[in-house]
């Protein structure tokens, strides 16, 4: 990519942030740093910007997020923090091991795939 090209991107990303999360391209830079350059959740380093997330009640700026973890887990639990609690504690201690204890699910080989024909 050409440095004009770079360079417009990155204005266009700091208006961006400015204007609908009003935090300058510095302070995104901060936060990122605070957060050792990685996903606030899942803590991986990611080849793309992360999302600034925020509260959508109230509109505050809460940290920098992956796309997976601000469009999936925080959109399942719908930003309720004891449906993640919850989430951890079944990870944690699975129902079914105090029911049935461990089960472990067979390894099978996966079927041939099979092909389509073509309609005639």
């Amino acid at each position: 990519m050409d440095c004009q090209r770079a360079r417009t991107r990155t204005t266009s990303h700091a208006n961006r942030i400015q204007a609908t999360y009003n935090i300058t391209a510095d302070e995104y830079a901060a936060i990122l740093a605070a957060q050792d350059g990685a996903c606030a959740i899942c803590q991986q380093t990611r080849s793309y910007r992360l999302n600034v997330d925020h509260c959508h009640a109230s509109g505050q700026v809460r940290g920098l997020l992956c796309r997976l973890c601000n469009g999936r887990l925080l959109t399942a639990a719908r930003d309720r923090p004891e449906v993640l609690r919850r989430a951890a504690d079944y990870l944690e201690s699975p129902p079914a091991l105090a029911v049935v204890g461990e089960r472990i699910v067979p390894v099978t080989e996966p079927a041939p795939r099979r092909r389509r024909r073509r309609a005639a």
